[in-house]
């Protein structure tokens, strides 16, 4: 599959409609790392615009209704426009009928062009916009834009799928969210003292780094690193009280360490703009959801696939974590 770096809306008329759509997408694009990595572009064309036409006052209205303020928008006349159909990689239109004009005019349109309404699973008329029932209104146009946006999920999984060759792993989502940062890859408790604050934290799993050459010394040593509190101590057990709740019958001096080992990967964890675990089902899991950050589990390979240093895309809603340079260079 081809990857979708350029997405053209046509609609009938391109100084209300169309511009909507295009603002409410690139707002979508601004807030999702590998959309915006992939540098995707968006832009609107119009049946039966006028070149040059401003963008109509209800159009107007509504984006900043819906707390879109700033938007610099001429309409064109995509009849004239046979470049900006070649441009585009997929060409959104509201329904079938949208399709068929274009596609009997442009015949390179026919590989290309996919009607909005199909997203819905079944041709529901509250999506058919067709060009003698364009909205005019305010309202009207609210109404459309509340349509689109219920399908803008299925629009931007199509556009995530033609990114398939830039994915470097794939694994379960455990907590949502996106991130873009540099990864820090870890398979032994020691190698937290080299975490850097801000990185992609990616391990086996969490027991590993608690049970592998880490000992209380290394661990306050972290723990000391990442979390700047008067009340650390080389004493674990006085900041890891709601663990050690969960270790009893177990020897003081195994409570100790386990307690070091632990304290010292949430201390890091709490530094991390997500978490990649190539193994499933432990407390690494629980911690990352209790700090809120993206979490991708089972994402088997990922400490041999992905390398220290390398910047990644984590898209954990999807369980999907991208080489970013190859989202740069897609073709």
């Amino acid at each position: 599959m081809k990857a979708i770096r350029n997405v053209l809306f046509v609609h009938a008329d391109d100084n209300s409609l169309g511009p909507i759509f295009k603002a409410i997408l690139q707002r979508e694009i601004s807030t999702d790392p590998v959309l915006a990595t992939a540098g995707l572009r968006i832009d609107s064309a119009g049946f039966e615009a006028t070149e040059g036409e401003s963008l109509r006052q209800s159009a107007r209205s509504a984006l900043k209704t819906m707390g879109i303020q700033e938007l610099d928008h001429t309409s064109k006349n995509v009849w004239l426009h046979q470049d900006l159909v070649r441009w585009a990689d997929l060409i959104l239109v509201p329904s079938l009928l949208e399709e068929d004009l274009l596609c009997l005019k442009f015949n390179e349109a026919w590989s290309k062009t996919l009607p909005v309404e199909c997203y819905c699973g079944q041709y529901r008329t509250e999506t058919r916009f067709h060009p003698g029932t364009t909205p005019r209104t305010e309202e009207e146009l609210r109404a459309a834009a509340d349509v689109f946006k219920r399908l803008f999920p299925h629009v931007i999984n199509r556009l995530k799928d033609s990114y398939a060759s830039a994915l470097i792993a794939i694994g379960i989502s455990m907590n949502q969210g996106a991130a873009i940062g540099t990864a820090y890859v870890a398979k032994r408790g020691k190698e937290l003292q080299d975490f850097t604050e801000g990185n992609v934290l990616v391990i086996d799993r969490a027991g590993t780094l608690m049970f592998k050459d880490i000992n209380e010394a290394v661990a306050t040593s972290i723990i000391n690193k990442f979390i700047q509190s008067p009340v650390i101590t080389s004493n674990m057990q006085d900041i890891m009280n709601d663990f050690l709740k969960s270790l009893e019958g177990k020897t003081p001096g195994e409570q100790k360490w386990l307690a070091s080992g632990l304290g010292a990967f949430k201390a890091v964890l709490a530094r991390a703009k997500a978490l990649i675990c190539s193994r499933g089902r432990h407390s690494g899991e629980i911690a990352a959801k209790a700090l809120r950050i993206p979490c991708i589990s089972s994402c088997v390979g990922a400490t041999e696939r992905i390398a220290t240093g390398q910047t990644i895309v984590v898209d954990a809603g999807r369980g999907e974590v991208y080489d970013a340079s190859l989202l740069q260079n897609l073709h």
